[in-house]
């Protein structure tokens, strides 16, 4: 038995060596929104994850210092640790009062990637409570779901796929069923602690991973991956009416006749409302998310595809789970 759990165990750290060995490019990437000729232009794009990038104070050409930056962030490519790595440098940032994210909102299009990776990149966003968006003309598929799911907020006017995860190594590895049951109790967990329900795991675990399926916008909003989880929308509809001093019913009744939010271009959705005599209107707090993500980063995204997601795709990481 102790030869057979070394073995394992050996064979297991075979399939670690082999993801950190292969070489995958993914980026979580920001713009900062700089004044040029008295407009405000997003610069060239720049990444997390490297030191040279993310240095603080930051001096403006006429020599004024920058405290604190507002950032366009999103992730294009397939996920990787180092995604996970640049989003916890962007979490240093943020609550060392250096950026703040346009929108509160991270864009994502990708083709798949390391699962673990994606559901640890999807926990830290949650954390945040920063919105995320697959924006039109984009596609979010595979472990690019697990990170987008992370959103506090999510808004698709892309598209979403899914398929369930697969190890990519073909080493024959004595508890390969067992390590994949283990990284099924993973996923279920993932799913319930971000509070979306059981039926988005049973969805993935059906399709087999040579396919994809892409959801309509009706099982967007049955699994909660459009807008927001009805205990995250609970807690923002008392806040939202505490705020304007009514009570949560009245607010839900002003909510219901709200118009669809224009917010975001290609989204379903509503704007919260506003109140005869509140101080203000609800909507106009809300922040605007721009769908529409940097020219680099479409190009990124729109060779990603091309690239191979999809039925036959290649995985991200030789033996790791890959999605």
């Amino acid at each position: 038995m102790r030869l057979a759990a070394s073995a394992a165990s050996t064979s297991a750290l075979l399939l670690i060596l082999a993801l950190q060995c292969f070489d995958v490019r993914a980026e979580l990437l920001f713009r900062i929104a700089e004044q040029q000729d008295g407009q405000q232009r997003w610069s060239e794009p720049r990444d997390y994850a490297n030191p040279g990038d993310t240095v603080y104070p930051r001096m403006l050409p006429d020599g004024q210092q920058v405290s604190v930056d507002e950032v366009q962030v999103y992730l294009q490519g397939e996920i990787t640790q180092r995604d996970v790595y640049g989003a916890k440098v962007m979490e240093s940032l943020i609550k060392r009062g250096r950026q703040k994210l346009a929108g509160n909102s991270v864009s994502l299009a990708g083709s798949g990637g390391e699962v673990d990776a994606a559901m640890e990149l999807g926990r830290l966003l949650r954390k945040l409570r920063i919105s995320t968006v697959v924006a039109r003309g984009e596609q979010c598929l595979s472990s690019c779901v697990f990170a987008f799911m992370g959103g506090d907020r999510r808004t698709v006017a892309g598209r979403i796929g899914i398929h369930r995860p697969y190890f990519s190594s073909t080493r024959k590895v004595p508890d390969r069923r067992a390590y994949y049951r283990q990284l099924q109790k993973r996923l279920q967990q993932f799913i319930e602690d971000l509070d979306y329900p059981p039926s988005l795991y049973e969805a993935v675990m059906a399709v087999p991973p040579e396919s994809v399926s892409m959801l309509s916008a009706a099982e967007l909003k049955r699994f909660y991956l459009q807008g927001m989880s009805p205990a995250a929308e609970d807690e923002a509809d008392a806040a939202e009416a505490r705020r304007l001093g009514i009570s949560v019913q009245a607010y839900l009744q002003l909510k219901a006749q709200s118009p669809a939010c224009a917010g975001v271009p290609g989204a379903e959705g509503v704007c919260a409302p506003s109140a005869p005599n509140a101080a203000g209107s609800a909507a106009a707090d809300m922040p605007q998310v721009d769908a529409s993500p940097p020219p680099s980063a479409r190009g990124a995204a729109v060779q990603d595809r091309s690239a191979g997601a999809g039925p036959g795709a290649t995985p991200a990481a030789a033996g790791a789970p890959s999605f």
